[in-house]
């Protein structure tokens, strides 16, 4: 029997370890693929220092994957859309939004699945990322990929596409002439960019850092910018509303992940406005909140964990799409083999790169 390493991660003491284990034949409806590339998501960087409390034992993750199918099972013969599957073919996984198809949020409101099948176990096979065979199940989506997509395309904006698509059907239709305004220029907030860009939006303007990303987001739709390392609260309020003729934004997209940023997106929504949530996935702080505000100017907050596995669908079939208009593949700038898996995550956390990936088949650096 074949085997393959894979990353394991403990909570409890913050260890980052490589495993080599058997490589099974793929379970009924499912198959075994190959990994040749897996993209790293912020939220990995979170779950190293343990701000992601979600575990108890070792875990496998990286939740952003693309591979060659190396086995199917007999019962398996086409993709979650309905393609049919052969050895050999390229597909991309999400295992994050991996359904029971049980709950009933998977049954009735068709949401994001309430029984949390992520991370999983290190000691069984599994769908991770970070391994050099992933094990898919059944239930885990899994979508072919169109010949003409590279590897890197599809994770460049891995779970991020797939995130924002789901906040942009939460949030309701940006309206013919709307203001939107995008926190953070990260892999979210730069595919909400790129979403709010091809709306009726009247203009979309993205507030981050550094100068490359928000360059980054004006190719993706960001008709203008704003620096937070060379303004305040107050400067970045009064560009809002000087381009918004007093008025402030019909929507603003917390794509962040820092906690300041609630408060100032309130500050920054006209009347009537809406706000959806999407980066703040982890920690413990908190910012006062007057509620008389949110009332008196009929603000409506959106909160946005998880996507459905249509919308790993929809992103796939979006980059298929527009992979030619947008640099999507540029994103990736940083490229570690299995081994470096941590190294990877950490080009992230510390903002050194704007996407990294592991590639499993990359030989380590001397």
């Amino acid at each position: 029997m074949r085997t393959g390493l894979h990353a394991s991660f403990d909570i409890r003491s913050k260890k980052l370890t490589y495993l080599e284990s058997e490589v099974p034949a793929p379970p009924e409806g499912g198959l075994v693929a190959r990994i040749t590339v897996a993209g790293v998501c912020g939220s990995d960087a979170h779950r190293l220092v343990g701000d992601v409390q979600d575990s108890t034992g070792p875990v496998s993750f990286g939740h952003e994957a693309v591979g060659i199918v190396e086995e199917l099972s007999e019962t398996t013969l086409t993709d979650w859309a309905g393609a049919p599957l052969r050895v050999g073919d390229r597909v991309a996984w999400f295992p994050g939004s991996t359904p029971c198809l049980r709950c009933y949020s998977c049954r009735v409101l068709r949401e994001p699945c309430e029984n949390k099948l992520w991370p999983v176990s290190s000691d069984v096979p599994n769908a991770a990322g970070y391994r050099e065979f992933a094990t898919l199940s059944a239930q885990v989506p899994v979508f072919r990929v169109a010949e003409s997509v590279l590897d890197e395309e599809v994770v460049a904006l891995g779970c991020a596409l797939p995130t924002a698509i789901s906040g942009m059907e939460r949030v309701g239709a940006i309206e013919t002439g709307q203001t939107v305004v995008i926190q953070g220029s990260g892999p979210v907030g730069l595919a909400a960019t790129m979403l709010a860009g091809l709306s009726a939006a009247r203009q979309v303007i993205l507030i981050g850092a550094p100068a490359a990303r928000l360059e980054i987001g004006r190719q993706f739709g960001a008709s203008s910018t704003i620096d937070i390392t060379t303004t305040t609260p107050e400067d970045r309020r009064e560009a809002i509303l000087e381009l918004t003729n007093g008025r402030g934004a019909d929507m603003v997209i917390e794509a962040a992940g820092h906690v300041s940023a609630f408060e100032e997106g309130l500050d920054l929504l006209a009347r009537n406005g809406r706000y959806l949530l999407s980066g703040l996935y982890s920690g413990t702080k908190t910012v006062p909140v007057n509620p008389v505000l949110i009332n008196n100017r009929n603000i409506r907050i959106f909160g946005n964990l998880g996507s459905r596995p249509n919308a790993g669908y929809q992103a796939l079939k979006f980059v298929t799409k527009h992979r030619e208009r947008f640099p999507i593949g540029q994103l990736v700038t940083h490229r570690f083999p299995l081994s470096q898996t941590r190294e990877a995550i950490e080009s992230m956390a510390n903002g050194k790169a704007n996407k990294s990936v592991v590639l499993p088949g990359l030989e380590p650096s001397a």
